[in-house]
């Protein structure tokens, strides 16, 4: 079971465009390395959101080349904290329909039900895990 909602994950993350150079088709699903997609996808999405590559060091605990040579290990303490944050990302994604200006405003603006500015927050664990659930809440809503 939980395989398939890994490639379930897969699938989603590539149809909103986050990995670049994966593309998806009904005649073939690729073989894929789940450490190169979460990597990928971590990258792209810390992009997205404007978080910088040594922020984003500080907030998963891997720098860049590291990932880009290994990638990330879903099942680690970095591939819980990179998932999170793409799901931060797709949220973000979903509420501002695609607009990364908007996104990265988000990201940069204090807010009020969650007491601080979300790029911020997301350095502990508690704020991140924080931030998701105010999006997934929004996102309810919505």
């Amino acid at each position: 079971m939980l395989q398939i909602q890994q490639l379930l994950f897969i699938i989603s993350i590539c149809n909103i465009g986050i990995i670049e150079g994966y593309e998806m088709s009904a005649e073939k699903i690729p073989e894929v390395n789940e450490n190169e997609v979460l990597g990928k996808a971590t990258l792209s999405a810390s992009a997205k959101l404007g978080i910088s590559q040594q922020q984003l060091e500080s907030i998963i605990g891997r720098n860049r080349s590291s990932i880009n040579r290994s990638g990330i290990n879903p099942k680690s303490k970095e591939g819980e904290l990179s998932l999170l944050l793409i799901r931060c990302y797709r949220s973000l994604h979903a509420l501002m329909g695609g607009d990364d200006a908007n996104i990265k405003h988000f990201m940069r603006t204090r807010n009020q039900v969650t007491k601080g500015v979300p790029q911020e927050q997301i350095y502990t664990i508690g704020g991140l895990v924080c931030l998701v659930q105010f999006l997934d809440a929004i996102r309810g809503r919505a």
